[in-house]
């Protein structure tokens, strides 16, 4: 992915731009993780935790569920693909980043802003999926926290296998923010 390309959209302010900059700045977080490793540091799991490219196959899961439900305005998180290729190997969780990035992009935020879309996941162990009423606005503002939760702990996982992280890898928006001033 090119960089130049977030440097380019960072001239705009509008909500519908800070929603596509902080989901495009997440894919390129697992970009450049899956880049920076080997493919055995990528797929293997550490001291009993998931592996990082589990965690950056369930990011993009997420994502790809948004875009496979928007043509009928219903997204289900409850019937989410998970690609065990993408956890497994890094050719994989390329390609997969890149249709990410590439569906991101191609987002027609103006036709579908505001639109209700139904939303299906399953928010309690013990019980089936719920459906609720969201917007695409809430639902990218949701992809983008829970993205940044993911890759906090993908963080600490390279950190444990001895790779170092960017100071902002996997930093919530408010704390880059905090921190600057």
């Amino acid at each position: 992915m090119d960089s130049s390309i977030l440097t380019e959209l960072d001239v705009s302010s509008s909500v519908a731009d800070q929603l596509l900059k902080g989901c495009l700045h997440c894919i390129q977080q697992c970009e450049d993780l899956v880049n920076s490793l080997g493919t055995d540091d990528y797929a293997n799991s550490y001291e009993g935790s998931s592996s990082m490219g589990s965690h950056v196959r369930h990011i993009l899961d997420r994502f790809q569920s948004l875009f496979v439900g928007l043509p009928d305005l219903s997204v289900d998180y409850h019937a989410r693909k998970r690609d065990k290729a993408i956890e497994s190997s890094a050719d994989s969780a390329r390609f997969a980043i890149a249709l990410v990035f590439w569906r991101i992009r191609e987002l027609d935020l103006v036709k579908l802003s505001g639109q209700s879309i139904s939303v299906r996941e399953t928010v309690y162990h013990r019980g089936g999926p719920i459906e609720i009423s969201s917007t695409l606005e809430r639902e990218l503002m949701g992809l983008i926290t829970h993205s940044i939760h993911y890759l906090a702990i993908i963080s600490m996982l390279a950190k444990q296998c001895g790779h170092p992280m960017g100071s902002s890898f996997g930093k919530a928006p408010s704390t880059l923010v905090c921190e600057r001033s």
